[in-house]
């Protein structure tokens, strides 16, 4: 939804719709950073209004900030930190001046950026979960290129791989059905450091930050064939989906994940 609303951003806002960005003019929006903030669920049927506004501009890269509400009453926040780069080289340009001009309508009156969200320091302790995952084709885009939104894609997907092989707690079979419990995101916060490409194995480890009550925190980070791809901060609440309220991490559960908490 994020994404769609930039493209719209760029086609109503920017009058630079993105297939002439890309097209055209040879131009790339790579996602640096996101911090995502989740304040309440979105249900069926509801109208999420999105709203966008640049939080500020440097040279090759703008901070975007966007709210979502449903009737006034918000739902969630990002803060999205994009760059311009050129599709030939892969390299970080100057913002266009007549692109520039335009975004600077939608700056916001506060001046500055917000601190850079920050993840973890890529150090993996020796206890993580490692899953391994082909970057295929359906992640991709034109370019071979993972597209930013299939990152959180295989996010999901080593989270039940730890939930189905290393916590011994299947996330379709026990978790959901016999259990009844759900996981949903409080926040995620995300740094991309070098692209991920068509073919290549994305190994994903995945630890323990924070073991709260009924939420904890999960680090994750990317790497091919060693070298750093991306870092990510993960807050997830346990609840219980017959009454959609928080529930206490189950002791067993608990007991499986301090394996892979990372310690102090």
């Amino acid at each position: 939804m994020a994404n769609d609303l930039v493209e719209d951003w760029f086609d109503a806002g920017l009058a630079t719709p993105f297939g002439e960005f890309h097209f055209e003019h040879g131009f790339g929006l790579p996602l640096v950073n996101t911090k995502v903030d989740f304040l309440k669920a979105c249900r069926l049927e509801e109208r999420l209004t999105l709203e966008l506004a640049v939080e500020s501009l440097g040279r090759s890269s703008a901070v975007l900030a966007i709210r979502g509400h449903v009737r006034g009453e918000d739902r969630l926040r990002l803060r999205h930190k994009v760059a311009i780069v050129s599709l030939a080289s892969r390299r970080a340009i100057a913002i266009p001046g007549d692109l520039r001009e335009r975004m600077t309508r939608f700056l916001l009156s506060e001046t500055g950026a917000s601190p850079e969200p920050e993840t973890h320091d890529d150090r993996v302790p020796p206890n993580a979960f490692r899953s391994r995952h082909l970057v295929r084709f359906a992640h991709c885009d034109p370019a071979g290129i993972v597209f930013y939104p299939r990152f959180f894609e295989l996010f999901s997907s080593a989270l039940e791989d730890w939930f189905q092989t290393g916590i011994d707690c299947p996330f379709g079979s026990e978790f959901m059905v016999e259990r009844n419990l759900r996981v949903p995101s409080l926040s995620i916060t995300a740094e991309f450091l070098r692209p991920c490409r068509m073919g290549e194995f994305l190994d994903i480890d995945l630890w323990v930050a924070r073991l709260g009550r009924s939420s904890f925190e999960l680090a994750l980070a990317g790497s091919v064939s060693g070298k750093p791809r991306l870092r990510a901060a993960w807050t997830m609440c346990v609840i219980d989906f017959a009454t959609f309220k928080s529930t206490p991490i189950p002791e067993d559960l608990r007991k499986r994940m301090q394996a892979y908490l990372q310690s102090s």
